[in-house]
């Protein structure tokens, strides 16, 4: 009896757990497949020669790889070395990766599929770009909005401008901007030449608060520093009312290297440039349908472009810059010494003179890029410096027979557009003796001069080479370091024993006015 009794309790038991299962169990979890992605990837001087050194991504949070990348390296094709687990397939851009061999284009993140037993998995691969680099001149960084292309001369085009030192410091916060193409001819060559307008004026590399920048692409000079050269010059020996300033740098445009540039002023009226009045160009090129403000003279029939302000054509003050320069030519043509000499401001005559008939600059002629600017005061002032990319002995439009190749003669005295300013004022006892003053003074300092296109020459070396590797104006393309650097050094020594030389000339024939 008892042992039915026990059988019927288990009995009952068993039909209770029975019971209480759960008629709709939850399938058994799988194991979490293991993610397949780089266990290391690199980029490595051995396949990519532009780079000083080896460079290791990391894996962030998000899985993405990533790493500082210099701004001079081309990104369209660099060969990455990269480890997966055995047995995986690699495929980016449509093609099968294969490391240290294939060149992939990383101007923009790449997305990487890495396949293992059959599941792929994406991978991304992206660059911050690096301001610390070879040529230590300050990196400008300019990023324009959608990073929209600049395509001509008219339209300002939104942007974000910063600058680092080239050491990775940040000497100029991100600041809101518009950029433009600018220049004449220059526009015109591959390597543009672009205009800045700030947001709010600001110092820019200890150079004083304006909104408006210029940065030159010195296509035509291979030295890449005759305006430096002028600048200094323009500094040291003359007694203009401004005096332009500018830095050699380099320019990344929309993550892409441009290569070596010279940052420096606009010509403008304010307190910190022209300081006040109009200031005028003379250019052959003028035209009512390039939207340029002019008048021609009378006498000359030279073309006078109102650049700052820009009065309404036919205006008050378009009137009265038109009727001063016909007066001064009158007063030219008749030889009234005493009249031009009463408000035309001699010394910036001699300075702009010297400066430009010792570079035996082309465009000086009375040709374009010639520059006055009459003052608030009445005065007329003659500057601004301007354009001196093919000065010293650098005329690339003309042969090697050309004049300005050889450093001898009266360059701009000879010049027949300029005979009225020029050749009267060349025959003035004032002019000839403040011109003798002053390049008296210009060649006591030659050393100085010699010295300072060693320091420029010294500090623009390596962004030399870069700017050469991208753009070949020294070297075919694929030139060694030591090639660019040979062909480089070799411009900065025929920029000096030109300087010498036509110091030797000038000594023999300026004393002789």
């Amino acid at each position: 009896m008892k042992n039915s009794l026990l059988n019927l309790i288990v009995i009952c038991a068993a039909l209770f757990m029975v019971g209480c299962k759960d008629p709709n169990p939850a399938p058994p979890t799988p194991p979490t497949p293991e993610v397949t992605t780089f266990r290391t990837f690199s980029l490595l001087k051995a396949q990519n020669p532009a780079l000083q050194g080896d460079l290791n991504f990391t894996i962030g949070a998000d899985g993405v790889f990533s790493c500082k990348i210099p701004y001079y390296v081309d990104r369209t094709a660099l060969i990455p070395t990269f480890t997966v687990p055995d047995g995986c397939r690699v495929v980016a851009q449509t093609k099968t990766q294969i490391s240290g061999k294939t060149a992939v284009n990383f101007s923009r993140p790449v997305v990487y599929s890495i396949t293992s037993n059959g599941r792929t998995t994406p991978v991304t691969v992206k660059f911050e770009i690096g301001y610390k680099g070879l040529s230590g001149l300050p990196v400008v960084v300019i990023n324009t909005e959608k990073n929209q292309a600049i395509k001509d001369k008219d339209t300002w085009i939104p942007a974000k401008m910063m600058i680092d030192d080239g050491n990775g410091n940040t000497v100029f916060d991100e600041a809101d901007a518009e950029v433009k193409g600018r220049g004449n001819t220059t526009w015109y060559y591959d390597k543009k030449p672009y205009a800045i307008k700030l947001g709010e004026k600001a110092e820019v590399l200890g150079m004083p608060k304006h909104k408006r920048w210029v940065l030159l692409a010195s296509w035509n000079d291979k030295a890449m520093m005759r305006t430096d050269l002028t600048f200094f010059m323009a500094q040291q020996y003359t007694t203009f009312r401004w005096k332009q300033r500018g830095e050699a740098v380099e320019l990344v445009l929309n993550g892409e290297h441009m290569g070596h540039y010279y940052l420096c002023e606009q010509i403008k009226v304010d307190k910190n440039r022209v300081p006040d009045g109009y200031v005028l160009e003379i250019d052959y090129r003028a035209k009512e349908a390039n939207g340029d403000i002019f008048f021609t003279s009378n006498l000359t029939k030279l073309n006078f472009v109102l650049k700052d302000p820009e009065p309404e054509k036919g205006s008050e003050e378009f009137n009265y810059a038109r009727d001063y320069i016909n007066r001064a030519e009158n007063d030219l043509k008749e030889c009234n010494v005493e009249s031009y000499r009463s408000y035309m401001v001699m010394e910036s005559f001699v300075d702009w003179y010297l400066n430009q008939e010792f570079s035996m600059n082309i465009d000086a002629c009375f040709f374009l890029s010639v520059y006055m600017n009459i003052g608030e005061d009445g005065k007329l002032y003659m500057g601004p410096l301007w354009d001196f990319d093919i000065a010293f002995g650098n005329d690339v439009f003309l042969d090697d027979s050309s004049d300005n190749h050889i450093p001898e003669g009266f360059y701009l005295y000879d010049a027949d557009r300029s005979d009225l300013w020029l050749k009267v004022l060349r025959n003035d006892e004032l002019f000839l003796s403040i011109l003798k003053e002053r390049y008296a003074a210009m060649r006591a300092d030659k050393d100085t001069i010699l010295a300072h296109i060693d320091e420029v020459a010294e500090a623009q070396r390596e962004s030399a080479v870069l700017n050469d590797q991208k753009w070949h104006k020294l070297c075919k393309a694929g030139a060694s370091r030591e090639q660019i650097l040979k062909a480089y050094d070799a411009e900065v020594e025929y920029l000096k024993e030109w300087v010498e030389d036509r110091f030797e000339w000038l000594d023999q024939h300026i004393p002789n006015l």
